[in-house]
């Protein structure tokens, strides 16, 4: 497991989420369920209207908040990544880790109205599995294809492609640097190309590679925003958003 970042000003704050969780964790034994992931999925297909990531997002928001925990993008740190789709207009989009299908869903959402796409790779096949089920059930599958691999696999598949107007990082920390220089060695971002990586707060340790190259490649105009972690308001988390202008080194220093 990569590290979180805790330090003397969010130590409480912690250990009041670990107690949190053993709590839910004792009430999901005693209702029969042992996996988080597998239940959202029931849920989402029995609760929220079919046809509907307005639905699918409120019943997985309602679930992460009064049940147990999901590591979900979030409302906070959602409503962001919402914005920044439709401030793009982004109609080719990379995400890098699918977890359940909610960012799929949130995305997918605006590709819908934009006749977009979203190609999205995940490391786990029940995770791709059980999002491609909650995409299926918010009537996005059209927009959405899922390919089950670590980037470093599947990302090499891609060469070729139209460029990404938008990439979605939240997966395995270790990997948000050396994806993103992979989609550059291939030419997959375009010329504007939104990069957003997701808990690079709650993982600012463990991301000060990548943050420290976003931040100072003149490639790259990048920022923080710091936002809430995911249903948890005691936790500051944060989001890097960087866009990539597309030109070399050489010639964006000159």
């Amino acid at each position: 497991m990569v590290p979180i970042t805790i330090n003397r000003s969010n130590v409480l704050q912690w250990v009041w989420f670990g107690i949190l969780e053993m709590v839910h964790l004792v009430l999901a034994l005693f209702r029969g369920s042992f996996s988080r992931e597998d239940e959202v999925t029931r849920v989402v297909e029995a609760k929220a209207e079919k046809g509907s990531p307005a639905s699918v997002i409120e019943v997985m928001d309602a679930y992460a908040t009064k049940r147990r925990f999901l590591m979900n993008v979030g409302v906070e740190k959602g409503a962001l990544l919402r914005e920044l789709m439709i401030s793009s207009e982004a109609k080719n989009v990379l995400e890098l880790g699918a977890y359940c299908g909610y960012s799929a869903v949130l995305m997918g959402e605006s590709l819908k109205e934009q006749n977009g796409r979203l190609v999205s790779i995940e490391a786990n096949p029940k995770n791709a599995a059980r999002a491609e089920r909650v995409v299926a059930h918010a009537g996005l599958a059209e927009h959405v294809e899922f390919r089950i691999g670590k980037g470093s696999e599947r990302i090499p598949d891609l060469e070729g492609s139209a460029p990404f107007d938008l990439v979605f990082i939240d997966h395995w920390k270790d990997d948000y640097l050396p994806d993103l220089l992979a989609l550059e060695e291939l030419g997959l971002l375009a010329e504007g190309a939104v990069v957003v990586a997701d808990n690079v707060g709650i993982f600012s340790n463990t991301l000060d590679d990548y943050l420290d190259y976003v931040r100072t490649d003149p490639r790259y105009v990048s920022s923080f925003h710091s936002l809430p972690m995911e249903y948890t308001q005691s936790i500051q988390d944060g989001v890097e958003v960087s866009f990539f202008k597309g030109a070399s080194p050489q010639t964006a220093a000159a």
